[in-house]
C-alpha cells in the first residue's frame, strides 16, 4: 500500500535571491541543524560509466539504504535533491527550492514529494512527521538567512559551547598563551568563538582566508593565527589533495612528507596527479580533545558541498534543453559529471554564455551564445549530467604553493618538509636575488670583522623588508640573498622598498656604504627539501639570479614576466623604467627586462 505526500510552502524575504541562495542550497548545513544524523556512503561504478552512491543511515530504530542521486541546480534560481530508497517506509524523496526576485527581495517556494510505503509510511504521514520535518527545515533556512551578513556572526551557530569542562579549562589556558603570541594578531577570541560555537560541518575543513573575510582581518594575519594555533595544539592542519573535477578531498595528510604525488577520485572515476598550485590545499580542524567531529556525510552531492559549481543538471540523450542561468564575469569550465572532456571559456561582463554540445567524447562550445541562458545539446546516446564550474575557486583556498611561500609557515612549521627526493611543481612564484656590489673590496678595505658586521646588518635590513611584504628568505650564499614571494606585486613592493631605503641604511654609518644589486623574476619552478628546509629550483630561479647579475647597482632589474601581473604593474606606477634585454646562459632567447630607478635616483 503506497501513497504520495506532497507539500508546497511560500516564504518572502527582503533580501535578493543571491543573498539567500547560499543558505537555501546548503542542504548539508540544514540537515545538521534539524538533527539529521550523518550517514555512510559507498561508491560503486556502474556499467554506464556513472558512479552510484549507496548511502546507509538510521532513522530512529530503522536502518535505511538509499541511492544518493546527483542534485540539480541553477545558481540563485532552483535546486532539486532526490533520494531513491532501497528499503524502509519511504520509496523516494524529492525536495525542490525555487527562488524568484520580488521587488528588492525574494520569493522562496519550497516543495517536496515523498512516496510512503506500507503501514509505517502511512503512519508517518498521518502522524504529521513529514509536516514537522518540513517546518523544521524551513525554520532552519529562515534562521540562516536572518543571521547572514551580521559582523562576526556564524550562521547556524550553537547556542552553548560544545565542549566538556576539562577540555574547556585546557582550552582557556592554551588560548591565553596564544593571545600573548604576536602571531595571533589579536584574533584569538574570534578563533575561540568559532571553534566553540560553529556547527561541526563548518569545522571539518576550516579555510583561514574565508574567515579573514568574515572577521574583516588581513588574510596573512588569519593564516598566521591558524599556524600558531596548531603549534599550540588547538587545531590540526591537514593537506588536502583535491580532485581537479569535483574539488573533493580524496586524500588527506597531516604532514607534507605524507602527501602522495597522485590519487584516484572514485566519485569522478579519474586518476590525477598532485599540483601544489591547483589541487593541494591546507585546511584546519579542531584537535579531537577540543571538538570531536562526527564522521559521515550530511549531504554528499548538494550545491553547498560544491559551491564552485554554478550549474548542474541532467539532459537526456539526443536532446536539447535551455536553462535560465546568470554567470559572473570570469573563467568557467563546462563539463559533465561523467568522466570525459571539458572546455573552458571566459564569461565577459555582457553575461553571454556559450552554447554547450556534448558530441562523442568531446565538449564543444559555440559563441557568442546567449545572455542569462544556457543552451545544452546532448548529441550522445546516453543521458549526461552537465556542469558549469567557476574556476576562481582558489579565492579562499590556501594552496600549497601559496602557503609554503609565506614567512609564517617557514617560522611556525619548520617540521613540514617534503620527503627526501620528492619534488613538487609550483605554478608561479616570484624570486628575488640580491648581492652586494664590490663586496670583495669591502673586506679588503674594512677588514674581516668590520665587513662581516656590515654584511650581517645588511642581511637583517633585507630580511625585515622581505617579511614586511609577505616574502621570506630562502637562503643566503656568501653575500647574496634569495627570497621568494607568492604574489609578484608583493615582490615588487619589497624590492622597491629595499632599493629606496638603502640610503637610510647607509646614513650615519662610519664603516662604509653599501650598493645593492637586485633582480626579480616570476615563473614556475619546483620545491624540494634541501639542507633541512624547503628550497626552490628551476629555470625561474636561474633567471632571477642572472637578472641580478645584469643590475648595475642602485636600481632594480625586473623581468617582463613580473610585469605580466596587473598588480605588479600598478606597484611600479610612476617609476622611471628603461627596457632592456640580454642573452643569458642556458637560454636560447634574449630575456627582456626593465631597469627601475630607485627613488633617490629618480628625476
Amino acid at each position: 500500500m503506497n501513497s504520495v505526500y506532497r507539500f508546497r510552502k511560500e516564504r518572502h524575504f527582503a533580501k535578493p535571491p543571491e543573498a539567500i541562495w547560499p543558505f537555501v542550497a546548503d542542504s548539508a548545513r540544514i540537515n545538521e541543524m534539524v538533527g539529521f544524523p550523518p550517514y555512510r556512503v559507498e561508491e560503486r561504478l556502474g556499467a554506464d560509466g556513472r558512479v552510484r552512491r549507496i548511502a546507509s543511515g538510521r532513522l530512529g530504530p530503522l536502518r535505511l539504504d538509499w541511492e544518493e542521486t546527483f542534485g540539480e541546480w541553477q545558481e540563485n534560481r532552483r535546486v532539486v535533491q532526490t533520494r531513491k530508497f532501497l528499503n524502509g517506509p519511504i520509496g523516494h524523496f524529492q525536495a525542490c527550492a525555487e527562488l524568484e526576485p520580488e521587488g528588492a527581495g525574494s520569493r522562496l517556494v519550497f516543495s517536496a514529494e515523498i512516496e510512503c510505503r506500507g503501514a509505517l509510511g502511512l503512519l508517518a504521514r498521518l502522524s504529521g512527521q513529514f509536516a514537522r520535518e518540513r517546518d523544521r527545515r524551513i525554520a532552519a533556512i529562515e534562521r540562516l538567512i536572518d543571521e547572514a551578513g551580521a559582523a562576526d556572526k556564524i550562521p547556524g551557530a550553537l547556542a552553548e559551547p560544545a565542549i566538556k569542562p576539562a577540555a574547556r579549562r585546557r582550552f582557556d589556558s592554551l588560548l591565553a598563551d596564544l593571545d600573548r603570541d604576536p602571531a595571533s594578531h589579536g584574533l584569538g577570541r574570534k578563533l575561540a568563538a568559532f571553534l566553540l560555537h560553529a556547527p561541526s560541518l563548518a569545522l571539518r575543513n576550516i579555510r583561514p582566508l574565508a574567515l579573514a573575510r568574515l572577521w574583516r582581518a588581513a588574510p596573512s594575519d588569519a593564516v598566521e593565527l591558524f599556524l600558531a594555533a596548531q603549534r599550540f595544539g588547538i587545531v590540526a592542519m591537514q593537506w588536502d589533495l583535491l580532485c581537479p573535477r569535483c574539488r573533493g578531498a580524496k586524500l588527506r595528510a597531516r604532514h607534507l612528507h605524507e602527501l602522495p604525488d597522485a590519487a584516484h577520485c572514485a566519485s569522478c572515476n579519474i586518476d590525477y596527479r598532485r599540483d601544489f598550485t591547483r589541487n593541494v590545499e591546507l585546511t584546519f580542524h579542531p584537535e579531537p580533545w577540543l571538538r570531536p567531529l562526527p564522521q559521515g556525510e550530511l549531504c554528499l552531492l548538494g550545491q553547498g558541498s560544491t559551491p564552485h559549481v554554478r550549474f548542474q543538471a541532467e539532459v537526456a540523450a539526443g536532446s536539447r534543453k535551455s536553462f535560465a542561468l546568470t554567470l559572473p564575469a570570469g573563467p568557467h569550465r563546462f563539463r559533465t559529471v561523467e568522466a570525459g572532456a571539458e572546455a573552458d571559456a571566459m564569461i565577459g561582463s555582457d553575461g553571454m554564455i556559450p552554447e554547450v554540445t556534448a558530441r562523442s567524447a568531446d565538449i564543444v562550445l559555440a559563441t557568442p551564445g546567449r545572455k542569462d541562458e544556457l543552451v545544452i545539446r546532448n548529441d550522445t546516446d546516453r543521458p549526461l549530467f552537465f556542469v558549469v564550474e567557476d574556476r576562481n575557486w582558489t579565492t579562499d583556498a590556501l594552496t600549497g604553493a601559496r602557503v609554503i611561500a609565506m614567512p609564517a609557515f617557514r617560522r611556525l612549521c619548520p617540521e613540514q618538509l617534503l620527503r627526501p627526493g620528492d619534488d613538487v611543481a609550483i605554478g608561479r612564484v616570484a624570486i628575488m636575488f640580491t648581492d652586494l656590489q664590490g663586496s670583495t673590496k669591502l673586506y679588503q678595505d674594512l677588514g674581516d670583522a668590520t665587513a662581516y658586521r656590515l654584511v650581517r646588518d645588511h642581511f637583517a635590513f633585507l630580511s625585515e623588508r622581505v617579511q614586511q611584504h609577505d616574502g621570506f628568505i630562502v637562503k643566503t650564499v656568501g653575500d647574496a640573498v634569495m627570497a621568494a614571494f607568492h604574489d609578484p606585486a608583493d615582490a615588487v613592493r619589497a624590492v622597491l622598498s629595499i632599493q629606496d631605503e638603502v640610503a637610510k641604511f647607509n646614513r650615519g654609518r662610519r664603516d662604509a656604504r653599501i650598493v645593492l644589486k637586485l633582480g626579480l623574476h616570476a615563473g614556475s619552478c619546483i620545491a624540494v627539501t634541501a639542507s633541512g628546509v624547503l628550497d626552490y629550483f628551476g629555470s625561474a630561479v636561474n633567471t632571477a639570479a642572472r637578472l641580478e647579475h645584469q643590475c648595475r647597482g642602485g636600481e632594480v632589474v625586473v623581468s617582463e614576466a613580473v610585469l605580466a601581473d596587473a598588480q605588479a604593474r600598478e606597484a611600479l606606477a610612476g617609476r622611471s623604467m628603461t627596457a632592456d634585454s640580454a642573452m643569458m646562459r642556458g637560454l636560447s632567447e634574449p630575456v627582456r627586462f626593465f631597469r627601475v630607478t630607485a627613488a633617490e635616483h629618480a628625476d
